[in-house]
């Protein structure tokens, strides 16, 4: 979670590298196959995707976060949440160099969180190409909807 670097990732997979080891001696069955992906959390993680997308599966978009700390807005504060928006050019300019690094590397990116799920969002992710929108079920048949006329 979190993770803003090339370097960042790279210690959590040679983390997860580890592991896999100690399973191995331990004779443990695991998935040896496991995909590992990432979540674009922070502007620097979106700013740094085509690096990443060459060490990673697939990225997953996490908007709540990424929106809060692009705009510098807390969701949650009364007194400022009416600054925080899904659509404000810096954050679609994120979504989509994320989404263009993935596929440039032939990798999947999905995305979750609040937007992933808005009716209004969505034909904007379609155009940019996004592989997977995970949501709340309340969303489910209202996006369904917006995919299929899209």
């Amino acid at each position: 979670p979190m993770i803003g670097s090339l370097e960042e990732f790279l210690k959590a997979k040679g983390i997860l590298q580890e592991c896999m080891m100690e399973l191995k001696q331990e004779r443990k069955a695991f998935n040896e196959k496991i995909s590992v992906g990432m979540m674009i959390e922070i502007p620097s993680a979106a700013l740094s995707a085509d690096a990443l997308a060459k060490e990673t599966d697939f990225f997953s978009i996490g908007t709540n976060d990424l929106i809060q700390y692009t705009l510098a807005v807390d969701r949650m504060n009364e007194n400022v949440s009416h600054l925080y928006n899904p659509m404000h050019p810096a954050v679609l300019q994120l979504i989509k160099m994320t989404i263009a690094a993935a596929h440039k590397e032939g990798k999947w990116c999905g995305m979750c969180g609040e937007m992933a799920g808005d009716i209004r969002s969505i034909p904007t992710l379609l155009e940019y190409g996004l592989d997977e929108f995970s949501m709340s079920t309340s969303s489910l048949l209202a996006a369904k909807k917006v995919i299929i006329n899209s």
